[in-house]
């Protein structure tokens, strides 16, 4: 379902602006959304390790839509160090790895930031992430989720996780205060 009414015009479909307006808080998943969704193993012997693959596009969009004054975090099942980092090199403070239930943190941070489920967007691509999901004000998914991700969603992205569909989230989010 795309975000624009057609090709030629940057505006914005007006169902969606309705719930992207309210949006204060974006959370995301890491493999498959922020990552391309490939581990990529380096080193060796003693020194072995997976590693991932990011966006600078998407970092980009992250801190546009933080200095508009919006939250990020990130809500992974994945522990990997190479998105720890990430998060910490972008400033993303509630960032959360090794998650076993997304939904219980979600409703933390919310509580943290005195934010409602309908001021918060999800970004997720497994059937992992349905619940969490079906809570927000605007849910998204990368153009390779599972089938029954890409139904239960308001948007997927145009761009795959790892290259650009972040950004382009963002954008919406950040465009759409503004109409």
């Amino acid at each position: 379902m795309s975000a624009f009414l057609d090709d030629d015009e940057p505006t914005i479909a007006p169902h969606l602006v309705a719930r992207l307006r309210p949006i204060r808080l974006l959370c995301l998943d890491v493999d498959g959304v922020l990552s391309d969704g490939h581990l990529y193993f380096s080193g060796g012997e003693g020194d072995a390790r997976f590693c991932q693959r990011f966006s600078v596009r998407d970092g980009v969009g992250i801190k546009l839509l933080q200095q508009s004054g919006r939250h990020v975090a990130i809500l992974s099942e994945g522990n990997i160090l190479s998105g720890r980092v990430r998060a910490e090199s972008l400033g993303i403070v509630h960032a959360y790895f090794g998650l076993r239930n997304k939904v219980a943190t979600f409703h933390e941070l919310l509580s943290t930031l005195s934010l409602q489920p309908d001021q918060a967007a999800f970004v997720g691509d497994e059937v992992s992430d349905l619940p969490l999901l079906s809570l927000v004000g605007f849910s998204a998914t990368v153009p390779d989720a599972v089938r029954d991700v890409r139904r239960a969603v308001h948007y997927v992205t145009s761009r795959p996780g790892g290259s650009g569909a972040v950004r382009e989230v963002c954008d919406l989010i950040r465009r759409a205060a503004d109409t």
